[in-house]
């Protein structure tokens, strides 16, 4: 059983424990934080270790490693800690659950997290450092780039090309043969149609708020 750290100790890291835990032939040994943020010394019950410490007390070859971050400044934040974990000599570990649909010969890199229910179609290339959370759907022929964070729900068509840094909201959908740019925001609900700009916000209409009551609805 491989023994790993992961980087946090929030509630992403909270549920990479969980997963590994429960689903995964790997052993979660220790939590590591930015020694600047070190607010405890125990996170569910295992240490909290400075990650200016990490490699004396979890060193690597005997600890791989797996930074569970959100998509805090566009992914940014895990990017810089994914990239200090891979200089520091870790291996990176990917995820891939048992309930996800994900083809054998499927290109995946390191540092991914693949919730349950997941479909990665055939001929699909996920990067490194990307998070497909629950139900998540990747189409035939998509490219995921490096540190994307890819919400519940969202459904990428095929042959779509997503670039670095994206984020895609909740029930999002993204039609075939587009270009999301380099951090664009695809925000919940939302529906692209056209290729995006690098940095570029799309979101869908609010829900608005109706006159009428619910109690005075006809048919409910």
């Amino acid at each position: 059983m491989t023994q790993v750290v992961v980087f946090g100790a929030a509630s992403i890291a909270e549920i990479v424990h969980y997963y590994l835990t429960h689903d995964s032939a790997f052993e979660v040994a220790a939590f590591t934080v930015d020694h600047e943020h070190l607010a405890t010394d125990s996170f569910l019950g295992l240490p909290v270790v400075p990650f200016d410490e990490l490699p004396r007390r979890y060193p690597p070859g005997q600890y791989a490693m797996f930074v569970a971050i959100g998509y805090s400044r566009m992914n940014r934040v895990r990017e810089e800690r994914y990239r200090l974990a891979k200089a520091a000599g870790y291996e990176m570990i990917t995820y891939v659950s048992t309930k996800a649909t994900v083809w054998p010969d499927s290109l995946i890199g390191d540092n991914c997290f693949i919730m349950e229910n997941v479909i990665v179609h055939p001929f699909a290339r996920v990067g490194n450092d990307v998070i497909l959370w629950s139900g998540s759907h990747i189409g035939h022929g998509t490219s995921i780039g490096d540190h994307c964070f890819i919400s519940s729900r969202t459904a990428i068509s095929g042959n779509v090309t997503v670039e670095p840094n994206c984020f895609f909201g909740t029930n999002s959908t993204v039609r075939d043969y587009l270009t999301i740019g380099r951090e664009s925001v695809v925000g919940a609900g939302a529906v692209v149609l056209k290729s995006t700009q690098p940095r570029g916000v799309y979101v869908a209409a609010n829900a608005r708020l109706m006159s009428t009551p619910s109690d005075r609805l006809p048919n409910l």
